[in-house]
């Protein structure tokens, strides 16, 4: 029953992570037939509206989940997803499609949801390794979306590739729907004076200010990562893109390994995130990136398991919901701030300057993060 459960949770979140993640990458080839006068800048707007409307609404559903139920939650996320693409794969002029991407991150947010409803199935070590699958899915994503979805647009596909999507969201809906219901706190139920921050740990500002600084390292390098490996030379677009993909390789081949360390090595994920970017930045061939790319991999993963065991110690029966919603709007809000920094540095420093921003970023991340790796027993609620 256990591993039917968080194989449902786990491949609906693929589902709903393919349908988000690999379509916005296309967005400005769907946007020229849909608004061909569109100026350039709103193609940006566009492409962080969905973001930036899920960490607005993060907070305010996690404590919703609390309330009515993380499975309900999680259903919402799914359909929220549904409704949103394919309304966009009907749109019929720009207001419409905006709604649609407004839709889509307002109501969505599968990740949160996921995590918060597996919280209250598993605790504790069971908890991490779950929270470590659930970002294998979006790694998996990651990479399959946009290679998978290429194939479609290379075949001339466009806004109706949206409605087609939205089925993918509608399946894992379909899948969630015979997994147990989760019982909420009474506290939380129709409860509307209770302390939003009530039963949350407290050193939440901490754990946030982490998440936040290692998702602004990982995200702040994305966007100028083409340019940058032409910048070396290197002028196969098929390279690039395996430099770009090779973190999350990583992710994907090591994580069994990394789930049987028992130290929790967050600080030693974002020392080597922290070098990896630094020679980046100061790189100034293209032969030595294969293996920073590696070790920016290697880095991020172990960040990645040490974040998610700081979090399923810190998860409380009644306050997951707010919990995972709090720790995902910290992560929007930083890829935001990061996309942003990303093209004001790298045009006034210099195309490389991002990977020193995320370098310093690590940085900072390590003078915070100490405090976490504490005994799990020790934790205040």
């Amino acid at each position: 029953m256990r591993r039917r459960l968080i194989g449902s949770v786990l491949l609906g979140h693929y589902l709903s992570a393919f349908t988000a993640l690999g379509i916005p990458l296309y967005l400005p080839r769907i946007l020229a037939d849909l608004a061909p006068n569109i100026p350039g800048w709103s193609i940006g707007v566009l492409f962080v509206l969905p973001t930036l409307c899920t960490a607005l609404a993060a907070p305010l559903w996690g404590r919703w989940a609390d309330r009515k139920g993380c499975r309900l939650s999680l259903l919402r996320a799914h359909g929220g997803l549904f409704v949103g693409f394919l309304l966009a794969g009907f749109s019929t002029n720009l207001t419409m499609f905006v709604l649609a991407l407004i839709i889509q991150g307002t109501f969505g947010g599968a990740m949160a949801a996921s995590n918060a409803y597996l919280s209250t199935q598993f605790r504790n070590g069971d908890l991490s390794r779950a929270l470590n699958w659930t970002q294998y899915s979006a790694r998996l994503a990651m990479i399959s979306g946009p290679i998978l979805l290429g194939l479609f647009t290379s075949q001339g596909l466009g806004l109706e590739l949206y409605r087609y999507l939205a089925w993918l969201p509608l399946l894992a809906f379909v899948m969630i729907l015979p997994l147990p219901a989760d019982t909420p706190s009474p506290r939380n139920q129709g409860t509307k004076t209770d302390d939003p921050l009530s039963q949350l740990p407290i050193d939440l500002p901490r754990l946030l200010t982490v998440q936040f600084l290692f998702s602004f390292a990982m995200v702040v390098t994305f966007p100028y990562f083409v340019p940058y490996g032409e910048t070396l030379g290197i002028g196969n677009d098929a390279l690039i893109g395996l430099l770009y993909s090779l973190p999350h390789l990583v992710y994907l081949f090591a994580l069994p390994w990394a789930q049987r360390h028992g130290s929790n090595l967050l600080l030693h994920g974002l020392g080597l995130l922290a070098i990896s970017n630094g020679l980046q930045f100061w790189s100034t061939q293209a032969e030595p990136l294969f293996a920073l790319r590696l070790l920016s991999g290697i880095g991020m993963l172990l960040c990645f398991v040490g974040l998610h065991r700081c979090v399923s110690q810190r998860s409380r029966q009644g306050s997951a919901g707010r919990l995972f919603g709090w720790f995902d709007a910290s992560g929007k809000w930083a890829g935001t701030a990061a996309g942003v920094t990303a093209g004001l540095v790298s045009q006034t420093c210099g195309i490389a300057s991002p990977f020193l921003v995320a370098c310093l970023a690590a940085i900072a991340a390590m003078a915070v993060a100490r405090p976490l790796l504490v005994n799990p027993r020790e934790i205040p609620a």
